[in-house]
């Protein structure tokens, strides 16, 4: 399965935020927790009118990685990025997404993959 995570940028009390929402209905700024399951494709993308010149960076925050085998890789047709599952373990895990921002300001959030236990 493929969970999308859609990235907009918003101000906030006249500070940039990120606002981000998932295939899964989940939805957060700055601080979204997506929760996927081993197998699945994460793939982090422009929401339509983000005000996100394009995504720089995607990485682990974490020395222990449950979740992020390896980092992220750019997608080739677009502005996005996309992490296979297939060797991740139950767990939370912690990252950095690198935006640039239409105003050309760099934006820096932390949110979190969670894989939970198998069924």
């Amino acid at each position: 399965m493929t969970v999308n995570i859609y990235l907009r940028a918003i101000k906030q009390d006249r500070k940039n935020c990120l606002a981000l929402f998932d295939s899964n209905r989940n939805g957060d700024i700055d601080n979204l927790e997506t929760i996927a399951n081993k197998g699945d494709t994460i793939v982090w993308e422009l929401d339509s009118l983000s005000g996100i010149k394009s995504i720089t960076r995607i990485y682990s925050k974490e020395k222990v990685h449950p979740v992020f085998k390896s980092n992220p890789k750019i997608k080739s047709e677009s502005k996005g990025f996309e992490l296979q599952l297939e060797k991740a373990e139950e767990g939370k895990e912690k990252y950095t997404i690198e935006c640039l921002l239409e105003d050309n300001s760099v934006l820096i959030i932390d949110p979190y993959v969670r894989i939970p236990p198998p069924r």
